[in-house]
């Protein structure tokens, strides 16, 4: 397995990676930890005599040293890294890093086209908190990349066992989507809590869909432990905050739409920051 982990260098950094680890188990795998610094700044300063770009100059100077920590903060990281790794499995890991310059949405849909990773593992912010990989940047990922994407927040402990919410949509691409679930966390014991948020009172069809996703699950996967549940509730927000509470859920997985993906899962009533807020681990699953 191939892991890209953009990191911001925070004291959530290297619990990210041990995250990723956790993932991996006793397989061959390879962590591309990747960092963007900032390499377009405009200094406006009209003191400086005539034919001298300010611009230019003070912001080249400013760059050099972002880029110079950038790398030894790298390298440190890389170290810790490779602390984690157990004896008996580093010539199963190898942990690469590169450093550079850019807007980190660009750069990272680049290195993705480069590197091809099986799953993007990143960090989030909590809120209020400024940093490229706070919640909207993970937001933009999610719902732009092909790539399964797990974010983190800073709170998050360590990776034992999951409790695993997956958000229902009635989705031809359900099954599909649980199925990975179970290949990104074949090494971790888990529980799956398959919900659906209904808000109108109808006919059963939305039972009638949950009921048919189960029997094809428990032909497939006898042996895993899942949950199903249609909520009727009028205050999706609250559904889904009072859901993770009651089956105290570790992460919430979910099919991210090239649209509002939080439009599609759940409807208007639902805001993106809702999440956000739940401070647990997200995994953006996609259609395909």
């Amino acid at each position: 397995m191939n892991i890209l982990i953009p990191v911001d260098f925070s004291d959530s950094a290297l619990n990210t990676c041990n995250y990723a680890l956790k993932l991996i188990g006793d397989e061959r795998a390879k962590l591309f930890l990747f960092h963007i610094y900032p390499n377009q700044l405009i200094v406006a300063d009209s003191s400086f005599p005539s034919g001298i770009d300010s611009d230019t100059f003070i912001s080249t100077e400013y760059i050099n040293e972002l880029r110079q920590l950038a790398e030894k903060n790298m390298r440190d990281l890389v170290k810790s890294v490779k602390k984690l790794i157990p004896n008996d499995k580093e010539k199963n890991i190898i942990v690469e890093n590169m450093v550079t310059g850019g807007e980190p949405e660009y750069e990272i849909n680049e290195i993705c086209r480069e590197l091809k990773p099986d799953l993007i593992v990143m960090g989030t912010r909590g809120e209020g908190k400024k940093g490229f990989l706070e919640g909207s940047m993970a937001e933009k990922l999610m719902s732009i990349s092909n790539i399964p994407l797990i974010a983190i927040p800073e709170t998050f402990g360590e990776l034992k066992s999951h409790r695993i919410m997956y958000a229902m949509n009635y989705s031809e691409y359900d099954f599909s989507s649980i199925e990975t679930i179970f290949k990104l966390y074949r090494h971790i014991k888990k529980e799956i809590f398959v919900i659906h948020i209904e808000m109108n009172e109808n006919n059963g069809e939305e039972q009638e869909m949950m009921d048919t996703l189960q029997r094809r699950l428990q032909r497939a996967y006898p042996e895993e432990k899942i949950s199903y549940f249609v909520l009727k509730e009028a205050d999706k927000s609250a559904a889904l905050r009072n859901a993770a509470e009651e089956y105290k859920i570790d992460l919430i997985a979910f099919i991210a739409h090239k649209t509002n993906f939080f439009h599609t899962l759940f409807s208007r009533h639902i805001h993106k920051k809702d999440f956000f807020k739940l401070e647990l681990p997200m995994l953006a699953l996609h259609e395909k």
